[in-house]
């Protein structure tokens, strides 16, 4: 049989599907239909239940998160259900455990699962507007807000270290498959300049660090029963304050493009005031921002270098590796 790393694409979601269908039976449901969604860091499913009632399935990527950390993840959505906050809630298992773990002969060393009820909502990738903008930075600032102590002991990610140092989270940006020397050098260079402003930044700032969602991209944002709504809280972990800012403002420069590079500057404004009405901001923030946003694109690069056993991941390295590399040459020269 030939291993799951080195398997296609379509062979890999077979088989995570064959383990997500045994995974459904810790469940007290019945199951009516699964449906694939995407294998990407994780592989999800939404299950339909004969009762009428629709979850997502999350089989977890071997060996990202320690058991602990997944169990902060989860207990802290737990805390934002009970606050009234519009995230997926985390369903138990008949056996009351909120993580459970299934294997099968295609995939021996099996995965971590979680069970979540459905997010009803409508995604707002490509009709997001300045107020949308505004209602996210609101919606970061209350996140970060409501992140009970001791959540960041197992999950230290997003730490000057933990987005460009020597052990990122992601994955080392450092010697990239398949990346010609001149690139991976003008990566390496900006990566060097970054770390050492981001840490500059801790030691002024050491307060303006905490649990933070640190993936609210487009991807991740629901437009549901009238108010944003934050999903995929798997990446969260302690961080800088600001970098839950970066990512949706990263996010929002590639779906406008060059061309609409005024708009962006709207909605970057926008996100900035939504936040700021709601938690601390000032001018050391800002002057930090832009360095957050050039950690994500090297961070990014990282974890497609790490992800060479997702086929379609792989293929996405080389060119991102030369527009991050454009991308230093113009704001580090």
């Amino acid at each position: 049989m030939i291993e799951f790393n080195k398997a296609t694409y379509r062979s890999q979601v077979r088989r995570l599907r064959s383990l997500a269908e045994i995974a459904l039976r810790r469940y007290d449901i019945k199951v009516l239909k699964i449906e694939f969604i995407n294998h990407g860091e994780n592989a999800t499913f939404s299950v339909h239940a004969r009762d009428g009632q629709r979850y997502l399935l999350r089989v977890l990527r071997g060996g990202y998160h320690t058991d602990r950390a997944v169990d902060s993840e989860l207990k802290w959505l737990r805390h934002l259900c009970r606050k009234g906050f519009s995230v997926p809630n985390p369903v138990q298992a008949k056996d009351r455990k909120l993580l459970i773990f299934a294997k099968t002969p295609l995939i021996p060393d099996g995965r971590k699962c979680a069970l979540f009820e459905w997010m009803h909502g409508r995604f707002i990738s490509k009709t997001f507007t300045e107020h949308h903008m505004y209602e996210v930075g609101g919606l970061l600032a209350r996140l970060q807000k409501n992140a009970p102590r001791g959540l960041a002991r197992h999950r230290r990610y997003w730490t000057a270290d933990g987005l460009v140092g020597k052990n990122p989270k992601f994955g080392s940006s450092e010697n990239l498959a398949g990346i010609p020397n001149e690139i991976q050098s003008t990566i390496d260079r900006g990566r060097k300049i970054i770390h050492r402003k981001l840490r500059s930044f801790e030691r002024r700032f050491p307060k303006r660090q905490g649990f933070i969602h640190a993936d609210l991209h487009f991807g991740n944002l629901l437009l549901s029963q009238g108010r944003i709504a934050a999903i995929d809280f798997d990446d969260s972990g302690f961080g800088f304050y600001a970098y839950d800012l970066a990512v949706p403002l990263l996010s929002a420069d590639h779906l406008l493009g060059k061309k609409r590079q005024k708009e962006f500057e709207t909605m970057r404004a926008s996100l900035i005031r939504g936040y700021s009405d709601n938690a601390p901001w000032d001018s050391h923030d800002e002057k930090l921002l832009p360095h957050l946003i050039a950690a994500r694109r090297i961070a990014m690069l990282g974890w497609l270098n790490s992800r060479s056993d997702n086929p379609r991941l792989k293929s996405r390295l080389k060119k991102a590796a030369r527009s991050v590399a454009n991308f230093v040459q113009q704001k580090y020269p």
